[in-house]
C-alpha cells in the first residue's frame, strides 16, 4: 500500500489520464428487485460474447483484454478506485465487480452439469478466492421454471463446499444474475466443479459467473447523477488486469442506460 496521506489521493485525482467513462444500455429486467449483467449489454465498452462452454476444458477466465470488460490502464504501483460518478434513466444500484471466471452451456435438464478442467482463478487473485462469489448469469432467456440449484465448489483452503439457490426466478430473461449462496460460514471459491439442477425447466440456456465485487453506488432515482468520493467508496483495489463489470439491480421491470465515470488512481 503506497497511501499514506490524502495528498496522496489528491494527487492521484490530480493526475492525468484516470478518468474512464462507459455507457451501457441494460435490457429490461424481470421485476423490480432483479440483477441484470452489463456485460451482454450494449454500448461502450461493447458487448461481449458468450463465454465457453462448460465442456470446453479452458478459456474460462476473464481480464481486461476480454471483449466486454470496461477499459482502464494497469497501473505502475497500484490502481485505487478514488471517486466514482453514475447515473441511470431508472432507479437502482449499480454493483462494480471483477469479473474472475465464465462458463455457459447449462441447459434447462434436470442434471448435474460437471465443469471440464475448471483450472485455478486468474493469477491477480493471489488470497485463494476469499469473497468470491457465485452467480447464475442468463443467456436465453427461460420458461416458467421451479426447483433448486447447487453449485458444488472448493473454498479458499481447497476443501469442497456446497451453496444452494432455494428460490429460481421463474422465466428469468437474457442477462439477468442470480446470486448462489454459500455454504454457511464459507468465505469464498477458489474453483467450480459442479452445478445440479433438480427440476426440468421448459426452456432456456445459462452459465456460471464467479466474480468479485468492488463497490456499489445508489442510484435513488431516474435521470439524477451521483457522485462517492475517495472517502465514501472506500478506496478499494483494483488489480492489475482486472475485468471491470456492472451488475445492476433495478428498481422497475424497464430497460435502462446507465452512463458512468470512474477515476482509478495508481498511487
Amino acid at each position: 500500500m503506497t497511501i499514506t496521506t490524502i495528498n496522496d489521493v489528491v494527487a492521484g485525482l490530480g493526475a492525468q489520464n484516470n478518468n474512464y467513462w462507459a455507457m451501457k444500455k441494460f435490457s429490461a429486467g424481470q421485476a423490480a428487485g432483479a440483477f441484470q449483467s452489463s456485460f451482454y449489454a450494449a454500448g461502450n465498452p461493447g458487448a461481449c460474447a458468450v463465454p465457453p462452454a462448460y465442456t470446453a476444458g479452458s478459456g474460462y477466465a476473464c481480464d481486461k483484454t476480454t471483449t466486454g470488460a470496461m477499459t482502464y490502464n494497469n497501473a505502475v504501483t497500484q490502481n485505487w478506485l478514488a471517486k466514482w460518478f453514475a447515473t441511470s434513466t431508472v432507479a437502482g444500484t449499480l454493483i462494480l465487480c471483477d469479473r474472475l471466471w465464465a462458463c455457459s452451456g447449462m441447459g434447462f435438464a434436470a442434471t448435474t452439469y460437471s465443469v471440464t478442467t475448471p483450472g485455478s482463478l486468474p493469477a491477480r487473485i493471489t488470497d485463494s478466492g476469499v469473497g468470491v462469489q457465485i452467480w447464475i448469469e442468463q443467456y436465453v432467456a427461460a420458461g416458467a421454471n421451479t426447483g433448486t440449484i447447487t453449485a458444488n465448489y472448493l473454498n479458499p483452503s481447497a476443501g469442497a463446499e456446497s451453496g444452494v439457490l432455494s428460490t429460481i426466478l421463474s422465466a428469468p430473461v437474457i442477462g439477468q444474475m442470480q446470486q448462489i449462496p454459500l455454504q454457511v460460514g464459507s468465505v469464498g471459491v477458489s474453483q467450480l466443479t459442479s452445478i445440479v439442477n433438480s427440476q426440468t425447466w421448459t426452456s432456456g440456456s445459462w452459465g456460471i459467473t464467479l466474480l468479485k465485487p468492488i463497490a456499489a453506488i445508489p442510484l435513488l432515482a431516474s435521470g439524477t447523477g451521483y457522485t462517492l468520493d475517495w472517502a465514501s467508496v472506500g478506496l478499494p483495489q483494483i488489480p492489475a488486469n482486472a475485468c471491470l463489470m456492472w451488475i445492476f439491480q433495478t428498481t422497475a421491470a424497464t430497460a435502462n442506460t446507465v452512463i458512468s465515470q470512474t477515476q482509478i488512481i495508481d498511487k
